[in-house]
């Protein structure tokens, strides 16, 4: 699925976020590294990264701390603040990710912001990690949560939140979170059980391409509708854009058992060439685009999905 509307690409460089007309240049025009260093760093400046880093309280935590609420707390702040692009070098961002790296410890050994629980939350320890990689913390505590994500994973590839009420089988939701802290840490070129890792990596995706991106494995049929409403910046929720996205950013090769979720996402595109905005309900500091009006978003995340697939089908 070829798609060249230079009237779509001229849109979506249309307004005042430079964090998207980065990503823009970077992933469909392919500008060159000093131009796109260039824009990269107009980021902090703009309406979506400057807003957010306005809100940063004086002792390096949004809201009203680590994990409350959502989506003002630190933790969702700061990935959404990489998601935006910001270079990984903001020094506020990596005192603040120290910040949730101080946070205690679960009985199993990874962050954990929840006090009442003893175990701590998969998905919030993937994520973490990403953090950890992208800002540039580097210390023990980031080993340790590498060394906890390896003990809990299941035994079909994948991780689940639930893995110590006896849960048999992975998430996909737990998985894409874990998988994108793995992907992170190991493009930052961390060493730390870096082998171990790559292997984890690679049966998480296995397990995703085993379930076709939404499929269950025993009927065939699709496991949640919600897994296509594609809610951006993403969250803690699977969806197959976040997911396709997310091979994208890996390089990896094209797969026949993406297809279905290909097909499926692009049926979702609308008859002018554009992707739909959608939003995960909860407190937020800014809305980026309005629900179920054209989103340059989505329209710019599908469109680089597509150009990756074109490629990477053209080379196998």
């Amino acid at each position: 699925m070829i798609i060249r509307d230079t009237n779509i690409t001229d849109w979506l460089l249309e307004g005042d976020e430079p964090a998207l007309v980065y990503q823009v240049s970077r992933d469909l025009l392919d500008l060159p590294a000093k131009r796109l260093e260039a824009l990269r760093k107009r980021i902090p400046a703009g309406p979506w990264a400057g807003r957010l880093l306005e809100r940063r309280r004086p002792d390096g935590h949004w809201g009203n701390g680590c994990y409350n609420p959502k989506w003002t707390c630190t933790h969702y702040v700061l990935f959404e603040l990489l998601q935006t692009g910001l270079s990984g070098d903001n020094a506020a961002c990596r005192a603040s990710v120290g910040l949730l790296l101080n946070s205690p410890q679960g009985v199993d050994g990874g962050v954990n912001y929840a006090r009442t629980v003893a175990y701590s939350d998969v998905c919030v320890n993937g994520v973490v990690l990403n953090l950890a990689a992208y800002f540039g913390v580097e210390d023990g505590r980031v080993d340790s949560l590498v060394d906890y994500l390896l003990q809990v994973r299941m035994a079909d590839g994948g991780w689940n939140c639930e893995y110590y009420r006896e849960a048999r089988r992975s998430s996909l939701h737990t998985t894409i979170s874990v998988a994108e802290g793995l992907a992170g840490y190991l493009a930052a070129g961390r060493a730390y059980r870096a082998a171990e890792l790559r292997q984890a990596l690679a049966d998480g995706v296995e397990f995703i391409l085993r379930h076709e991106l939404f499929k269950s494995m025993t009927s065939g049929e699709i496991i949640s509708d919600q897994f296509f409403k594609f809610a951006f910046p993403v969250r803690w929720k699977y969806d197959i854009l976040r997911c396709l996205d997310f091979f994208r950013a890996c390089r990896l090769p094209f797969d026949q058992r993406m297809d279905d979720a290909l097909d499926c996402l692009a049926a979702k595109r609308s008859a002018d060439g554009r992707w739909k905005a959608a939003a995960q309900a909860g407190k937020t500091f800014l809305t980026l685009e309005p629900n179920g009006k054209a989103g340059r978003w989505n329209t710019l995340r599908a469109r680089r999905v597509f150009r990756w697939l074109d490629r990477t089908r053209a080379l196998a």
